[in-house]
């Protein structure tokens, strides 16, 4: 027979681990860390975690309290890479992140004030409201040192453009044109040699142009545009490779440009030009004026 005393020990300590329990596991199905970030485990793989400075490769998608879609890394078709920091606050996202390891995928409910103005460092936007909880549906793809990530991202990049000068290469060929770069992933045509005033930083440029695709598709252009682009040469708000062609050009010179993403819009890509896209710019230097008084 078990004592009165001896039940009401037992009674009480299994009440204290059903208080624990209930506390570190609501019935909303979410457990809550040391921290006080409500996070729950949709899979786990016991894969290789991260530690501070490591890079994240990872699925991140994050809606508000009706369900609505605010960000998805998935739309632009790719894992989206972030570093670990630091949480930038009490029960913030890295918390979070700390805890997942490689092919885990996890859900966490945190303060949309906070995550927004420490973590994002943006304004509340003005469809949430202050309160109010963000949902975030993480999937944790790689983890890798800094260094581990900048080789990758160096053999990724030396792909691409490999890939973005073989199709060049094959523009060149159909169009008959023999050309040596200028430097890896530029190619200048001169077609007629002006014999006007050479370009220098400050002076006033007028230029009709056309940007196109390798197989012909104009994307932007003077014609488009209906007026000829006029801007002072050197200005720092051209591509770096656009400034260059210019720049060897006289007035009433005549060239093509044809350029891969690394010196135009990379992985971004730029309005109708899609991320790792060569592009080709007819170029016409219609007139230099010059800064200086004569």
């Amino acid at each position: 027979m078990i004592s009165n005393m001896r039940w009401q020990c037992i009674l009480i300590f299994m009440s204290g681990i059903l208080i624990l329990l209930f506390n570190a596991c609501n019935n909303d199905g979410y457990t809550k860390s040391a921290t006080g970030l409500k996070y729950r485990i949709v899979e786990s793989h016991n894969g290789r975690k991260p530690v501070l400075g490591e890079m994240m490769r990872l699925h991140l998608k994050y809606k508000d309290k009706n369900g609505k879609v605010i960000y998805d890394s998935g739309i632009l078709g790719e894992a989206f890479v972030l570093q670990l920091e630091s949480p930038s606050f009490t029960g913030g996202l890295e918390d979070g992140f700390a805890m997942m390891g490689e092919g885990d995928s996890a859900t966490f409910i945190v303060s949309a004030d906070s995550v927004f103005e420490k973590t994002f460092r943006q304004n509340l936007p003005a469809t949430i409201q202050k309160g109010e909880f963000l949902q975030f549906d993480v999937k944790m793809i790689k983890v890798l040192t800094k260094s581990e990530f900048e080789k990758e991202s160096t053999e990724l990049e030396n792909k691409i453009m490999d890939e973005e000068i073989r199709r060049i290469e094959i523009y060149l060929t159909e169009n008959k044109i023999s050309i040596i770069p200028v430097k890896k992933g530029i190619y200048f045509i001169v077609f007629k040699a002006g014999e006007g005033k050479k370009p220098e930083v400050g002076d006033s440029v007028e230029i009709s142009y056309t940007g196109s695709f390798l197989n012909g598709e104009v994307f932007d252009g003077s014609s488009k545009k209906g007026t000829n682009l006029q801007y002072l040469f050197g200005d720092g708000k051209r591509l770096p490779a656009w400034e260059s062609a210019i720049f060897m050009m006289k007035e009433g010179s005549v060239a093509r440009l044809i350029l891969t993403s690394k010196h135009t819009y990379g992985k971004i890509g730029h309005g109708p030009v899609p991320p790792d896209t060569p592009v080709v710019f007819d170029i016409e230097l219609l007139k230099v004026a010059s800064s200086q008084k004569e």
